[in-house]
């Protein structure tokens, strides 16, 4: 369908036209007509035929079709598409172009070390960058041929800008302490579990203990005399009991997402965030996905997703179990990694207004060991 047009004109006697167009024998692929309208489907190059041979009627291009279409939109379009294919040039610049290169270490010896290896390496500024497996085998060599002065390094990319993290290899001798010192409890509770690395037990599993009772004893006695000092080393863990107080809203906020979105641009620069395009959504969600960062300046494709608000009652049973959860959440952040919660009760409960007030019993099974120094004299072995 290479240069195809559609072209229309007005006529009033369907029939003699035709007839014109049979005599002048002027060539047509298709012919429609709507009440005094009549579509002709012509070549492109015959356009100016028909203006020149029927004068007495007015045509009018209606439509244009293959390559003739695409050369029409191309023109109308060529800043816009301008506009892509810079950005498109830019994107694979900023994506691939390194602008700058940070060697993050304090010691000025490792830095310029490690500037010399990366300019073996032809990693320099304005060079592009390298692959994944280009740069772990370029790190893998600098470790193999350092090994006493290196420890561990890392590239990592940030736009345009290169960073190798390294940490330096340092050597140093273990000393020993000569300090003298008992295991002792922090907070009440029943012993549940005994490690002893080094000392003397002085509790049993199920006794109870309270905050500052020996554990496990750095001074070991023998028939009434200490025969060895040492500071003691193990853990103890026991079952304690927390009370936690929480507050529930009944009515919350709830969101839900109506399927509507508008794509928007977005830069950053020193700090400062703004939309190129003001949004016709009200109420929406952003995610970000980065187009190029040149020298701090940042062009992001903004994904801005609809939401609607609307209020949510929740039920008495509902509001329990989210005053248990965020009960349970902020004493995690009281606890360990060794601890763990055994149990959990509501105590109380009562609204006030638009909350409810719960108190929540928790029984964790909890490290509750610490080492206390006693002095540091030398050891008496």
């Amino acid at each position: 369908m290479n240069n195809i047009i559609w072209i229309e004109t007005s006529c009033i006697d369907y029939y003699r036209f035709i007839n014109r167009l049979s005599y002048l024998r002027l060539n047509i692929l298709e012919i429609k007509r709507d009440n005094n309208i009549v579509y002709l489907k012509i070549y492109k190059k015959d356009y100016n035929k028909f203006k020149k041979y029927l004068i007495s009627y007015k045509f009018n291009i209606k439509k244009k079709l293959g390559i003739v279409s695409l050369i029409d939109i191309i023109k109308s379009n060529y800043i816009f598409l301008i506009s892509i294919l810079i950005g498109l040039l830019i994107y694979f610049i900023g994506q691939n172009l390194i602008i700058k290169i940070n060697i993050i270490h304090e010691n000025k010896e490792i830095r310029e070390l490690l500037a010399d290896e990366l300019d073996y390496y032809g990693i320099k500024v304005l060079t592009f960058k390298k692959d994944y497996q280009e740069l772990s085998k370029i790190k893998a060599e600098i470790l193999d041929k350092y090994p006493t002065k290196l420890d561990w390094l890392e590239f990592d990319m940030e736009g345009m800008v290169l960073n190798l993290r390294v940490e330096e290899r340092i050597i140093t001798k273990k000393e020993e302490s000569n300090s003298i010192c008992n295991i002792v409890a922090k907070k009440e509770g029943i012993i549940t579990n005994i490690k002893v690395e080094s000392g003397e037990t002085n509790v049993m599993i199920n006794d109870y203990v309270t905050a500052g009772d020996i554990l496990i004893k750095g001074i070991i006695n023998y028939n009434n005399q200490d025969v060895r000092k040492i500071c003691a080393k193990g853990r103890v863990f026991a079952t304690t009991w927390w009370t936690v107080k929480v507050k529930v809203p009944l009515k919350i906020n709830n969101y839900n997402y109506t399927g509507k979105k508008r794509y928007n641009l977005t830069w950053e620069f020193n700090s400062l965030k703004k939309d190129i395009f003001k949004s016709r959504i009200k109420n929406y969600e952003s995610n970000y996905q980065k187009i190029f960062d040149i020298v701090g300046f940042k062009l992001y494709l903004k994904n801005e997703l609809e939401i609607e608000k609307s209020i949510k009652e929740l039920s008495i049973e509902d509001a329990i179990n989210i005053g248990i959860n965020k009960a349970i959440n902020s004493l995690k952040t009281n606890l360990n990694e060794f601890d763990t919660i055994i149990d959990k009760k509501v105590l109380k409960k009562s609204i006030n207004n638009s909350t409810m007030d719960i108190e929540i019993f928790v029984v964790v099974n909890e490290l509750i060991s610490k080492e206390q120094i006693i002095s540091n004299e030398g050891i008496d072995k």
